[in-house]
């Protein structure tokens, strides 16, 4: 049956966009312009099903199957396990590889001008390369919203009340399980609120309150951490043994990419996997756009793409010496402070 899921649970429209297309516009410059192979003897179970064949290996296998035209298409069907893993033993030695004509075309692939694609193939720090991809998938639109994903998100934004034209700063406070080797260093399986605070800490004295955001797994826990704090004569909160000029006002949503805002439903309600998605959607801006970024480790996939999204080529004059790219004040409580390859 059209539209109908193979699951039978649900009924899609005809004209609604099926899988990541229904959150993001696909840029044909991934895909050269053609379409999907084989969608007709092809769905998601059945492809699924053929990448379960790569199994751990080394390698990662191509298929082969038939349009309905009649020609035949060379497939390479993978997870983001299997991405990692072909990224590691395949690409990511050639890409930090120098000096390498073939990095020059690559930038040029992912839209870099002609003279970064040059800066690009001189670069020899790892951290640079990595940080000048990231710049360029930041520019590119590679992670374009669907018009009504990018307009309910911005409707989500203006009901969390923060104030977006003013300069803020935001936390991403993870609460979802332990922290592989925090734990063993500091005695704590999770990150002290306390030490978000203390990497954040700034000496720039203000009459105004600073405007932080959160976004948490466990907003109730953060809300509960955040209490514990004193409140000056405005009614903002101050840090202890600091001047209160360092007033801080914090934002805070209850479904803020929360596990507790998915326990108030069954998983399987549309309209809750919706919300929480434009939920998520949402904080990914807001963090993106804030001044300064805190986020507790580089463990989390979701506080790695914010980082992402906040590196620029360095194109302006005067400021050179800093770099190759820019990346707007983006600071680790714990852990490597360099994230690595994006979406890795």
């Amino acid at each position: 049956e059209a539209g109908k899921s193979s699951s039978g649970r649900f009924n899609v429209k005809e004209d609604v966009p099926k899988g990541l297309s229904r959150l993001i516009q696909h840029s044909e410059w991934l895909s050269r312009g053609c379409s999907v192979p084989c969608q007709n003897n092809h769905d998601y179970e059945k492809w699924s099903n053929v990448r379960k064949k790569n199994g751990k290996s080394k390698f990662v296998q191509h298929t082969t199957c038939r349009n309905d035209s009649g020609w035949e298409s060379r497939v390479l069907v993978v997870d983001g396990a299997d991405v990692q893993r072909l990224f590691e033993n395949n690409f990511k030695g050639k890409i930090l590889h120098r000096p390498s004509p073939t990095a020059y075309n690559w930038a040029l692939r992912l839209g870099a001008k002609k003279y970064e694609a040059q800066t690009f193939a001189d670069l020899e720090d790892e951290e640079d390369i990595w940080d000048f991809v990231s710049a360029l998938l930041a520019r590119s639109d590679v992670l374009r919203f669907q018009p009504w994903i990018a307009k309910d998100a911005r409707n989500f934004i203006r009901l969390s009340q923060l104030p977006m034209q003013v300069d803020y700063d935001a936390f991403h406070v993870r609460r979802d399980g332990s922290i592989q080797g925090y734990e063993e260093e500091a005695g704590v399986d999770v990150i002290p609120f306390q030490e978000y605070l203390k990497t954040w800490e700034r000496h720039d004295c203000s009459d105004k309150a600073r405007i932080i955001y959160i976004a948490s797994d466990d907003p109730g826990q953060i809300k509960e951490e955040i209490s514990k704090y004193p409140v000056g004569d405005a009614g903002n909160l101050i840090l202890p043994g600091v001047d209160e000029c360092h007033g801080l006002r914090f934002y805070l949503r209850e479904d803020s990419t929360s596990t507790e805002f998915m326990k108030k439903g069954s998983t399987s309600d549309c309209s809750i996997q919706y919300r929480r998605t434009i939920s998520s959607v949402a904080d990914l801006i807001i963090l993106s756009k804030s001044s300064t970024f805190i986020i507790g480790e580089f463990g989390s996939g979701f506080g790695r793409l914010v980082r992402t999204f906040r590196a620029a080529l360095n194109d302006f004059p005067g400021r050179e010496e800093e770099g190759p790219v820019l990346v707007r004040d983006t600071r680790v409580v714990w852990g490597k402070p360099h994230p690595g390859p994006p979406g890795m």
